[in-house]
Formats: C-alpha cells, structure tokens, sequence
C-alpha cells in the first residue's frame, strides 16, 4: 500500500517493514533499461559472408552480458536517484535498570553556594555541584531510561524519558545558564510523572529532585500529586540541597511554631504521606551529594524492557555501489571489444 508522507517523500509497508522513497519522478527512467536488449551496439564488420566464420561461443555471453551490465547500470541508477530508505524503527531490549525522572530546580537561590562555610570546595555555586554529580548518575546505568524536567517559575522538559544518554548530557550542559525564578516544585514533579504513562512498570520508577528550597502546596495541589505517584507507583528521592541560610528538614518545631514559616520542612513533612517509597538527602556540600546519587545509583533491582530507537538508513549507497560496479564491468569489456579486423 503506497502512502504520501510529507511532500516528497513516498513510504511503503509490508511484510512486517516499512520502506520509502524522496523522490518518485527518476522511476520514470527505468523502461529505458529495456533498450540495451533492443538495440546493437556493437561495432559492424563487414564480411563477404558471416556464415562462413566459425560460432564463438564466448562472444555470445560477453554480448549477454553486456546487456545484462548495462540494464543493470540503468536500473541502479534510477534506484539511487530516488532515494529509498528504511524507515525508522524500534528495536525492543530486556536490560536491569530503572526508569528515572531528574526533577532539577533552576530557582535564583541554585545560584548560591553550599552551608559549608569552612570548605572551599563548598563555596561553588549548588547548581555546578548538582550538575556535575548529575552527570556521573546519567553515565552510570546503561540499561536504564532517563529524562529531565527543570522548573523554576514554570517548568520545562530538557530530556524525555528514553535511553537516550547524550540527550540528558547535553540538557545538564544547558543549566550552565544560571537559574531564575522561583521554585514551583509540584508542577516540576507533574510533568516528570506524566512521563511514566502509558509505560509498562517493567522496571524501579524513580522521581530524582534535586532543590535547595520548599514550596506552599494547597490541599488540591497535594491530593493530586499524591494520586500521581501512587498510579504511576514511583519512588521519590530528594536531594535537598541546603544554602548557607537555609534551614536543615531535620529539625523538629516548637510546639505551636508556624510551619508555614519553613517551607522546606513542610515540604518533606508532607512528602512523608504520599504513600510512595520516599528518601531524602540533605547535602551540605557536593561530597554529600556525591553520596546521595551512589545511593539512587543501586536501582538496577527489577528487569526493564525499552526500545532502542534505529535510525532511518539510506539505502540509496548501495545502489550506487551496484551502479559502480556495473559501470566497472561495462569499461572491462569496452576493452575487449575489437575495433577493427585483424590481419
């Protein structure tokens, strides 16, 4: 079945394969491979009387195959000249590894530097520290899938799921740009979960999000991400990154404090209720961190099953390859051929 597929581009499929072709009109050249069998073009001797000369078998299959040679010059080259390819495919893979989600804050705040004051390795930008051990986790697991989303104000997808790894590499080098905005962690977390549907749980799910700072969730925003992760039944990791004036999640209120008044408490307070496997890191410095994305590294624990995307592949070379090497074929008998007669 043939079917248009943008402007110049023809696709068939059948078979189980899907093929296509740029361009259709170099197919109308292809009737002019029946006049090599319909002409001569030989050089003419002539002789008294050629039923006097001996058979040469030889000739006749050098004839033979001169035609054959050039038909097949003809046809190569109407071939190639409309460019088929193989579409692109997916192959689908069984591997051990996990589906993970890096949820990165891009807030003004990543800008600033660890708590640490005492060590010098510390004073480096939180958004330099993360970004670097972030690489490390991406190069780490093969087999498993990845993707980011980063939010400041709104958020935006860097990477989608997928094995794709110089995709996420490349989306980590983007946040060399330097954050702005405020922290709008549950529409981060949203769009990073929504990419887990309409995918089979054949592997860990895990939500990485890596922030220095909390946010005011109202009930309806709760209720929503708590159904988000239980449906797509994903872990939650949080590396929460503490600034030199941020407050530590560990600490308990006073009785009567108001809550509201530490928003980063208040986050990890209700991330405890989302019925979900939940763990928290807080990193005072990029050694911390470093230990924190070890300890997420160890997911590989189900078997996952993706597809690898392929590529489409021209196959337009091998018919110029064919071409060639009728072309190579037809100069070998030119040689050959005589051009006058001996004496």
């Amino acid at each position: 079945m043939w079917q248009a597929w943008g402007q110049s581009v023809i696709t068939w499929s059948g078979l189980g394969e899907s093929w296509g072709l740029t361009q259709v009109w170099p197919l109308l050249l292809l009737p002019l491979t029946v006049l090599p069998w319909c002409m001569r073009g030989q050089r003419h001797f002539k002789h008294p009387a050629l039923q006097g000369l001996p058979e040469d078998p030889l000739s006749v299959w050098l004839e033979r195959a001169w035609k054959i040679s050039l038909s097949t010059l003809l046809l190569a080259l109407a071939i190639a000249l409309s460019g088929p390819f193989l579409k692109s495919q997916s192959i689908e893979k069984i591997g051990r590894g996990a589906h993970v989600m890096i949820v990165l804050d891009r807030s003004a705040s990543m800008n600033e530097p660890f708590v640490n004051k005492g060590d010098a390795q510390a004073r480096q930008p939180k958004m330099q520290a993360a970004r670097e051990v972030l690489k490390s986790l991406v190069k780490q697991g093969h087999e498993d899938l990845m993707g980011m989303v980063t939010f400041s104000t709104s958020p935006i997808l860097a990477a989608p799921l997928g094995n794709d790894r110089a995709f996420v590499q490349a989306a980590l080098e983007a946040t060399e740009a330097g954050g702005m905005g405020f922290t709008a962690v549950a529409r981060g977390l949203g769009m990073a979960l929504d990419y887990f549907a309409d995918q089979p749980v054949t592997g860990a799910r895990a939500i990485v999000l890596v922030s220095d700072g909390g946010a005011h969730l109202d009930g309806k925003t709760q209720d929503m991400l708590r159904a988000m992760f239980m449906r797509q039944q994903a872990s939650l990791y949080w590396i929460y990154l503490r600034s030199e004036n941020g407050v530590t999640i560990k600490q308990s209120l006073a009785e009567g404090e108001n809550i509201d008044a530490y928003p980063e408490v208040a986050l990890h307070d209700y991330f405890q209720t989302l019925n979900v496997p939940y763990h928290v890191y807080e990193a005072e410095n990029p050694q911390a961190v470093m230990a924190a994305v070890r300890d997420i590294a160890k997911l590989k624990n189900k078997p996952t099953r993706y597809l690898e995307p392929i590529a489409r592949q021209d196959l337009s070379q091998y018919a110029y390859g064919l071409a060639w090497l009728a072309a190579l074929l037809l100069i070998a008998m030119v040689q050959l051929e005589l051009t006058r007669w001996q004496t």
